[in-house]
């Protein structure tokens, strides 16, 4: 749940994301994917008990559509991308939860090469530009075409839309859910739709509409960051022919004619939709909704980082100034205790000198002495006190 940044355990990732871009890349792709590949090792051991399948199953469901509902609602380029991140390895936990294995590999494979590809070309504008918050820039395809076109492929290659190799990953996640689980089959769908909404949503209010202040004087970067960026787009093209390599593609003819339609549609729907929001000027931008605490609860990412004041930090909090206040006035006022003992003793035997051997060997043979009655109470402390007490009772007058 850590790794893969899964509810409630989602905010270091959205943290981490005001590191450097090279980072960014590879936390939201190999990072993350790391716990993903330990959970799909594991699955053998989860299957032993149905408790752990169906608690993998909920924390999945429960992230994929509360990311994607999320990643909608932010203004910051990297908190939007790594929101999805969050939503697409929850369809992993989905996937590990309901024993599909192949499915797993597939959405880890086609997410960790499509979310570097977004990366890349939303790191380009970031590199070179004053602000990241996509509410303040726009019109950058002429200026950026090929960034432009790299996020373009990125977000065909992780939602639902042949024949990239996002669709061929959640077409083999959705087709065993098809006849198994049909409400795991609609958070599927649901998921795809709003991923493709909110990515579409993040390319329309940067490179679409009219330049803006900040965006007016934002040129393509150097040839250093778009050759990685070319090559990735390669791969995530030919991503699909890879995998009819090694023959991990269904033959069209065999595959469920409907849960590809699904989501194909899913895909279309939600990027056209975002597109006539986004993209053209029909509908004022911010957009607002209706209800302002639907929308303040998706900005704010569900008050997750303010319950974590109230209860984690808060407890961590409260636990430190403890343990301070015991530092303090426990352990030092021991110390400084033992400290003024040995102090006043020091200062006592300095006037209480005499220099005479014998006084000094009669100290030291009554310090041995006691020493020596200390060690051996055990020997003879209760041969003393049986002889005490009948002494005690000899001594003792009748009634």
């Amino acid at each position: 749940m850590g790794k893969c940044a899964q509810f409630p355990l989602h905010l270091w990732l959205d943290e981490a994301m005001e590191g450097p871009i090279p980072s960014t890349i590879l936390r939201n792709s190999v990072v993350v994917a790391t716990g993903a590949w330990v959970l799909i090792k594991l699955q053998p051991v989860f299957t032993l008990s149905p408790f752990a399948s169906s608690a993998m199953i909920t924390i999945g469901a429960v992230t994929a559509l509360g990311g994607s509902l999320i990643a909608i609602a932010q203004i910051d380029m990297k908190r939007c991308l790594s929101y999805s991140v969050s939503a697409y390895m929850g369809l992993v936990f989905i996937a590990v939860g309901t024993q599909q294995d192949e499915a797993a590999l597939l959405l880890v494979l086609s997410h960790a090469l499509s979310a570097a590809l977004l990366v890349m070309a939303t790191g380009g504008v970031i590199w070179n530009s004053i602000t990241q918050n996509v509410t303040q820039l726009g019109g950058l395809w002429s200026r950026r075409p090929i960034s432009g076109l790299a996020y373009v492929v990125g977000t065909l290659g992780l939602i639902g839309l042949p024949p990239l190799g996002g669709f061929w990953a959640m077409l083999e996640l959705a087709d065993t859910l098809w006849g198994t689980q049909p409400i795991l089959l609609g958070v599927v769908i649901v998921v795809n739709a709003l991923t493709a909404f909110g990515l579409t949503r993040e390319f329309g209010l940067i490179w679409g509409g009219k330049s803006k202040q900040m965006s007016e004087r934002s040129p393509e970067v150097s040839w250093q960051m778009i050759l990685p960026m070319v090559i990735l787009f390669g791969f995530v093209l030919h991503l699909p022919l890879v995998l009819q390599s090694f023959s991990l593609l269904p033959n069209w003819a065999m595959i469920n004619k409907d849960v590809a339609l699904l989501l194909i549609w899913s895909s279309i729907f939600g990027c056209s939709l975002s597109a006539v929001i986004y993209l053209g000027n029909v509908i004022p931008k911010p957009l607002r909704l209706p209800f302002k605490p639907l929308q303040n609860l998706l900005a704010y990412d569900f008050y997750t980082p303010k319950i974590y004041k109230g209860s984690i930090v808060l407890g961590v909090d409260l636990i430190s100034k403890l343990t301070d206040i015991v530092d303090r006035f426990v352990i030092d006022g021991i110390v400084n205790l033992v400290g003024l003992i040995s102090l006043g003793g020091g200062e006592g035997l300095k006037y209480s000198n005499s220099g005479q051997t014998q006084f000094y060997a009669l100290t030291v043979l009554l310090g041995v002495g006691v020493l020596g009655a200390f060690v051996t109470w055990q020997f003879w402390g209760s041969q003393f006190l049986d002889l005490m007490s009948a002494s005690m009772s000899m001594l003792a007058i009748p009634e």
